[in-house]
C-alpha cells in the first residue's frame, strides 16, 4: 500500500531546521512506514526558500510547487493521500485515491491571530478541505472535541465513535541519548509565531538570573522559515535577551543537532500566555524537549499539562504569574537536584506515551483498508444560511398563498360574468 503524506512544512531531513507541523507529517510518515506501508514524503518547496541551495539540494526529491500539488499526487499515484492539515486543499484538483486529513491543530485560530483580512473565506476553505476528506485525525482530546463540529457540519456522523482519533504528536522511539549536561542551563527553543506568547516567562526568568547572579539561559530561534509573521511583536523581548549578561540567542539549527544541543540543558522554558489557540494546541516543541530528557516549566491549561503533571516530568504554571516563574527559578537554581530527578520522568512519558510506533494505529487501520466517504464533498448550510433559507421559503409561501388567492378571485369573477353558480 502506497502512501503520500503532503505537507506545507520542511521535515527534519539530515541536516536540515524544521517546524512543528513538519515534525508532525514526519512522525506520521514514518509511523507508517514501521507499520510496513511504503511511504513517501512531500513538502511545499517554498518551505525551504530561505534554506542555501547546497542544503536545499537534498530535499529536491521531497519539493512540489503548490500550483502543481495535483500533478505532483497524479505522478506519483498513491493508493492513500494523507494531508497534514488543510490549507493546501485549495490547490488539489480531483484526485481518485482516497483522501486522509490530519488536524493537528486550530489553524483557523491561527489565521486569526495572524491577522487574516477574509475569515469568511478562510472559514470556507476550511470546510470545503474537510467535506472532500474521507478520513480525519488530531493530536488531542481537546482538539477533538473543537474539530467534531466542522466535521459534522461536512457530512461526518457525530455518532460514529472512531470520527477523529487522537493521534498525538509523537517522535522517534529511538530518543536522543542521555548526554552531559549543566542543570544551571535553561532553554527555549522555536519558532517566534503571533499566537505564541512566552514573554512574561522569559522575563522572569532573566531577572532571576540576574539576581542570583547564576545560572544561564539559551534562546534558540527566530522568524519562521517562510518569514516573520510575529511582525516585530517580540522586538522588545529579543532585545532583553540580547542585552542580557546571562543569555545567548542562537540561530535555528537542524534538528539532530538541536536534539543534542537541548540534551545538554538542564530545564525547559515552554510557559506561554494563555489564548484559545494555546488551549487546543498539542504543542511539539514539549514533546521533543521530554524526549531530550528536559523537564518543562510549562502551563496549567491544557491536555499535555496533565500529562506532564501525572508522570511528574515538569512544574504546571500559570503563565501569567510572574513571581511564580521566579520563585521556581529560584528554587532550581539553589536545589538542581529538583529537576534532576524530573529527567528520566521526561523520557519515560515519551517512551510510554509519545512515540510514533505507539500513535500511529488509528491511521494505519485505516490506510489498510482505505475507503471513499458515501457523502464526500457535502456541507451542510451554516446557521446564517439557514436563517437565509427559511425567509427565503417564508417568503416563497408568502407569495404562492397571494397567487392563490388572486386565481380563486379570477375564477369566481369568470363565473359570474358566466352566470354560473359560485358555490357556497
Amino acid at each position: 500500500m502506497r502512501v503520500l503524506v503532503v505537507t506545507t512544512e520542511p521535515v527534519p531531513l539530515p541536516g536540515s531546521s524544521t517546524t512543528g507541523a513538519g515534525l508532525r507529517a514526519w512522525g506520521l510518515a514514518e509511523g507508517l512506514r514501521g507499520r510496513g506501508f511504503d511511504v513517501e514524503i512531500a513538502m511545499a518547496a517554498d518551505a525551504l526558500a530561505n534554506v542555501p541551495a547546497d542544503k536545499r539540494r537534498t530535499a529536491e526529491a521531497f519539493l512540489f510547487e503548490r500550483d502543481r500539488l495535483t500533478e505532483h499526487v497524479r505522478e506519483r499515484n498513491p493508493d492513500v493521500l494523507a494531508m497534514q492539515h488543510w490549507g493546501l486543499m485549495d490547490r488539489l484538483g480531483r484526485i481518485e485515491c482516497p483522501l486522509a486529513m490530519d488536524l493537528a491543530g486550530p489553524h483557523l485560530l491561527e489565521r486569526a491571530f495572524w491577522g487574516s483580512p477574509s475569515p469568511e473565506r478562510d472559514l470556507a476553505q476550511k470546510l470545503d478541505a474537510l467535506a472532500r476528506a474521507d478520513f480525519l485525525t488530531c493530536s488531542g482530546r481537546f482538539q477533538r472535541h473543537y474539530f467534531m463540529a466542522f466535521a459534522m457540519q461536512c457530512g461526518f456522523d457525530p455518532a460514529d465513535p472512531d470520527l477523529l482519533p487522537v493521534i498525538p504528536f509523537s517522535v522517534s522511539p529511538e530518543l536522543p541519548p542521555e548526554r552531559p549536561h549543566d542543570a544551571s542551563l535553561f532553554v527555549y527553543s522555536g519558532i517566534l509565531l503571533p499566537w505564541q506568547d512566552p514573554s512574561v516567562a522569559i522575563e522572569a526568568l532573566l531577572g532571576t538570573l540576574g539576581k542570583k547572579g547564576a545560572g544561564r539561559f539559551a534562546f534558540i530561534g527566530g522568524p519562521h522559515p517562510s518569514g516573520d509573521v510575529s511582525r516585530g511583536r517580540f522586538d522588545d523581548i529579543i532585545r532583553r535577551i540580547e542585552t542580557s549578561k546571562r543569555a545567548t540567542f542562537e540561530s535555528p539549527m537542524p534538528f539532530d543537532a538541536l536534539q543534542e544541543r537541548l540534551a545538554g540543558c538542564g530545564v525547559a522554558l515552554d510557559l506561554m500566555a494563555r489564548n484559545a489557540e494555546r488551549e487546543l494546541a498539542f504543542t511539539s516543541r514539549t514533546v521533543v524537549y521530554l524526549s531530550c530528557g528536559l523537564p518543562v516549566i510549562y502551563n496549567d491549561y491544557s491536555e499535555l499539562s496533565q500529562w506532564i503533571a501525572r508522570f511528574d516530568a515538569g512544574w504546571c504554571l500559570d503563565p501569567a504569574d510572574g513571581a511564580g516563574v521566579r520563585s521556581l527559578v529560584e528554587r532550581l537554581l539553589d536545589s538542581p537536584e529538583e529537576a534532576e530527578k524530573r529527567r528520566e520522568n521526561a523520557r519515560r512519558l515519551v517512551r510510554e506515551r509519545l512515540t510514533w510506533d505507539r500513535t500511529i494505529e488509528p491511521l494505519a487501520r485505516w490506510c489498510q483498508n482505505p475507503k471513499v466517504r458515501a457523502n464526500k464533498g457535502e456541507i451542510l448550510p451554516a446557521g446564517s444560511d439557514l436563517d437565509s433559507l427559511r425567509r427565503r421559503l417564508a417568503e416563497l409561501e408568502e407569495r404562492r398563498r397571494e397567487l392563490s388567492g388572486r386565481r380563486l378571485v379570477r375564477l369566481s369573477n369568470f363565473l359570474r360574468r358566466m352566470g354560473l353558480p359560485r358555490g357556497r
